[in-house]
């Protein structure tokens, strides 16, 4: 199994030599999946895979306004999802260096114990996936630079008190969401600007698969959350429309955002969707216009702030 401990990544590391580093890690994930037990399994056989960058260089390209903007949206959502699994597994908020002029982090646990039958692999995964989005984080705000928004305001318990029950579900939401946040940004993205978020979306991916195997692992599948599941993007399910609605059963079905639309293809939300689902309480999605709410009481940061 490879070690929980996690290398934290200079946040002034060059975008080359973040993917220099990145290539170097690859052993050590396919031990971890090794030990996870996941080898044929489809949900985790690309895990982490989006981490063996090449090695090449390639050059940034300056993104125009417009670019600038979804970089920066998909940075909130980097934000939001390092400082979750930061707070689940360390126990701690991001690396200060991090968050310069961060807005206030609400609702954090400490750092959670996992209980049952794949609790070291359940630990190690969320490890590894912590690692992953404060990674992110650096590597957006080395393709950025200086027009790179600081986080905003989280509200870690929008949806409930996190705890060891929970959390796995909630993390499983929000790989969904951001997996189809990315399937909506990168058409807008050009050159190497789309090449990184579609290597950031990968392991996006395979972090969702992984939610979605571990989840059914620890039964927590019951779980459905309103709120996003089965939000915007059609459910597909071979059994019912009805099955499919009513979420993942004990009995079988899986998670509504799964497989697109029915084509085999990722679904994509744009950037209002997605802040309708963050903005939202937890039955529902925010209203049409709304500002902040939900996970983000200030909003987000950037130009991009309005369902």
């Amino acid at each position: 199994m490879a070690s929980t401990e996690i290398e934290i990544l200079d946040p002034a590391a060059t975008v080359e030599k973040v993917k220099r580093i990145a290539a170097g890690r690859a052993l050590n994930r396919r031990n971890f999946l090794a030990a996870f037990g996941m080898t044929g399994v489809a949900a985790g056989a690309g895990l982490m895979s989006g981490c063996n960058a090449t090695t090449t260089s390639v050059p940034v390209t300056s993104a125009s306004p417009a670019e600038t903007n979804l970089l920066n949206f998909a940075l909130n959502l980097e934000y939001f999802e390092a400082t979750f699994y930061s707070f689940i597994t360390q126990g701690t908020d991001l690396p200060s260096n991090l968050t310069v002029g961060s807005g206030a982090v609400t609702g954090a646990p400490g750092q959670l114990v996992f209980t049952g039958t794949n609790a070291p692999q359940t630990t190690d995964l969320l490890n590894e996936i912590y690692f992953d989005e404060l990674n992110h984080v650096t590597f957006l705000h080395s393709l950025l630079g200086s027009a790179a928004i600081a986080r905003p305001a989280i509200n870690l318990a929008a949806f409930g008190a996190i705890t060891a029950t929970n959390a796995l579900p909630a993390a499983r939401l929000l790989e969904d969401v951001v997996v189809t946040a990315y399937s909506g940004v990168i058409p807008s993205l050009t050159t190497s600007n789309a090449t990184y978020a579609s290597q950031i979306l990968g392991v996006e991916s395979s972090h969702a698969g992984a939610m979605r195997l571990i989840n059914i692992q620890a039964g927590t599948a019951v779980v459905y959350i309103p709120t996003g599941d089965g939000f915007d993007v059609i459910p597909y399910d071979p059994g019912t429309a009805a099955l499919a609605a009513a979420g993942p059963t004990a009995a079988g079905g899986f998670f509504p955002t799964a497989g697109g639309e029915g084509l085999g293809m990722t679904g994509a939300r744009t950037t209002s969707q997605v802040l309708a689902i963050f903005y939202g309480a937890f039955g529902a999605p925010a209203a049409s216009g709304s500002l902040k709410g939900g996970f983000f009481p200030s909003g987000v940061n950037g130009a991009i702030t309005t369902v």
